[in-house]
């Protein structure tokens, strides 16, 4: 027998709405699943070392595609994830700001729009010396709806990296390396 051969017990056939790797997608778009949310508020404000500060930005990056311009909330975390084993652990209140901030941006996370092949597109750049960010836009009768959020810190982490238009070119690379650009 060739063909397509499904699994009774694993296969979902004809339904209006999907469970998948913490994503919940239906005809309308994507969102994240409740308890992805939930991980992430439950995280404590002030946290303890490094491998605690991983597992929080670990959730946090699940949900990136959510989160319009992730990189500014994570950019006061840098410094730690490069810390040495002789460097000192120094949580202040800018840190326990960021996870707060992030956690209330994880409570209101938008649903995003699921591009169809008829839909017209739009790309969003921007970009500092210190980080870019980029979104995927549907364009709707009423406007622009989001599909899809993408971004990060420039590794250098030098001011002055370059003119416009080199930066023009790394956000532009960047966000295409991160699959902003996507069909369905």
């Amino acid at each position: 027998m060739e063909g397509l051969v499904l699994s009774e017990k694993k296969a979902t056939v004809a339904v209006n709405k999907i469970e998948f790797l913490g994503i919940l997608i239906d005809e309308v778009g994507i969102e994240l699943q409740e308890h992805i949310v939930e991980k992430i508020r439950n995280f404590p404000d002030i946290l303890k070392d490094k491998k605690h500060l991983q597992s929080f930005l670990g959730v946090v990056n699940f949900a990136g595609i959510f989160i319009k311009d992730l990189a500014k909330y994570r950019k006061d975390f840098r410094p730690f994830l490069k810390e040495t084993e002789s460097a000192k652990w120094k949580w202040e209140e800018i840190h326990t700001q960021r996870v707060r901030e992030l956690k209330q941006v994880c409570n209101n996370l938008p649903k995003l729009a699921i591009p169809q092949d008829e839909d017209e597109l739009v790309v969003y750049t921007d970009a500092n010396d210190y980080r870019w960010a980029a979104v995927l836009m549907k364009k709707t009768t009423t406007g622009e709806e989001p599909c899809r959020y993408t971004g990060g810190l420039l590794l250098n982490n030098k001011p002055k990296c370059g003119t416009s238009t080199r930066k023009n070119s790394l956000r532009f690379g960047r966000l295409l390396r991160n699959g902003l650009c996507f069909t369905c």
